[in-house]
């Protein structure tokens, strides 16, 4: 029944006049359960109404009014899109050729100038692959290299043009045993360093600088401080809960606002970081003493950061496969986050948390309209995207995957091979 009510809603949506360019100027989704993730909380039987690419209304109980192109969408799910908060998306083809990984410098020193938004790749596969499983938006980011700054991330839409769409959304930096390979092997000359930099980036002039080996490069110390007076959150991937409060030392220092990526030990300090108001982005699957950074971890961290009243993110940390963003969610809900707030930690938080538009992640009047109608409760994985809208239009559900599946399906058929 699942594939017919399926098949149902996509002849719907292809055969709806909205689908062509210059026809309806609205679009009126009927009949479904509603997370509005706004005010108006969850609505039973509700009508999305969408124009000029926004959300213009929720109904229910009431006709719709004339001029909509109408989906129906009864027993179905609507969401907002879905929004990743840490990936390479668009950066990386393939982790293991480097040929096709732009999110990482490691033949020379780079540090807090790299911007990954130089590298984008519109053609980039992952794309479409999470685009059908319900991602409209993603924080892409460089990967901590050579430096504990790693450089400016940015955010990318998964559909229609242009693929960027806030460039220099944070900056990123890394304190751990990582990043301390690249400071002589202490995690004290992590902070030794990015305090460093931060406190000359306060006075720094290019005709008085003269770097020595070792020094920052005049390009990190003006990103630096472009980064101080720009106003855009540090987002330091910290996983051990000493460094985490170091981290947040740091912010308080030189009154930066501060994102936490991976925050494993997080649960340990969740009060310190709910008073700082501090949100964390959180791995859920990273939940084993896989590393020294990450001895305490543990599968209920979310719940318990969301419990102290930290705002609660989510990540996948995977480079390509970002649509895992809603199995965290449900795994969150699995250890005992209320299933409003994961939802919301893969919507409304992530748009909040990065200075996203007003509305993103929300299905409120005059959002912009990105969209999910799912098949049924979309943090549990055997139901699945059937129709995906961003900026108020409709997306080819098509990716590599569908079209690989369409040629091999039938091993009979002769000519698969020249499809």
């Amino acid at each position: 029944m699942k594939l017919a009510a399926s098949a149902i809603l996509l002849i719907a949506l292809l055969q709806s006049p909205a689908s062509a360019v210059g026809s309806e100027p609205g679009i009126a989704i009927t009949g479904a359960r509603v997370h509005t993730l706004a005010a108006a909380g969850t609505l039973e039987d509700a009508t999305v109404l969408v124009r000029d690419g926004r959300i213009e209304s929720v109904l229910t109980g009431e006709p719709v009014p004339d001029g909509y192109a109408v989906v129906e969408a009864a027993g179905k799910v609507v969401t907002p899109g879905l929004i990743e908060s840490d990936s390479s998306l668009a950066l990386v083809e393939i982790g293991g050729e480097l040929t096709t990984v732009d999110s990482l410098v490691t033949e020379y020193p780079s540090g807090a100038a790299f911007d990954v938004r130089h590298a984008l790749n519109p053609a980039a596969v992952a794309l479409a692959v999470n685009r059908r499983d319900g991602v409209t938006a993603a924080v892409t980011a460089p990967t901590p290299g050579n430096d504990p700054f790693a450089g400016w991330g940015a955010v990318v839409r998964l559909g229609g043009d242009p693929l960027l769409v806030e460039p220099e959304v944070a900056l990123f930096a890394s304190i751990g045993a990582g990043s301390a390979v690249f400071t002589g092997g202490s995690r004290a000359a992590v902070i030794q360093r990015m305090r460093r930099g931060l406190q000359m980036a306060g006075t720094y002039r290019q005709n008085r600088y003269r770097p020595g080996p070792g020094d920052f490069s005049h390009q990190d110390l003006a990103a630096l401080q472009r980064f101080r007076r720009s106003g855009a959150p540090l987002a330091v991937t910290v996983d051990r809960a000493g460094a985490i409060l170091e981290a947040l030392a740091l912010a308080a220092e030189f009154d930066l606002d501060l994102i936490v990526i991976g925050g494993a030990e997080a649960w340990q300090v969740a009060d310190r970081l709910a008073e700082a108001q501090v949100p964390v982005v959180v791995n859920v699957l990273a939940n084993l003493p896989s590393s020294y950074d990450r001895l305490l971890a543990r599968h209920d961290n979310a719940a318990l950061l969301h419990e102290a009243g930290v705002t609660v993110t989510f990540t996948a940390s995977d480079a390509n496969n970002v649509r895992k963003i809603r199995q965290m969610a449900g795994n969150a809900v699995a250890h005992g986050m209320p299933w409003d707030a994961a939802l919301a930690a893969i919507t409304r938080a992530p748009g909040s948390v990065w200075g996203l538009p007003d509305g993103t992640g929300t299905l409120a009047e005059g959002a912009p309209a990105d969209l999910v109608i799912w098949s049924g409760d979309p943090l549990e994985i055997t139901e699945w995207a059937e129709a995906v809208m961003i900026g108020g239009a409709w997306q080819d559900m098509s990716s590599r995957q569908t079209r690989l599946f369409d040629r091999y399906r039938d091993p009979a058929d002769p000519d698969r091979w020249y499809r």
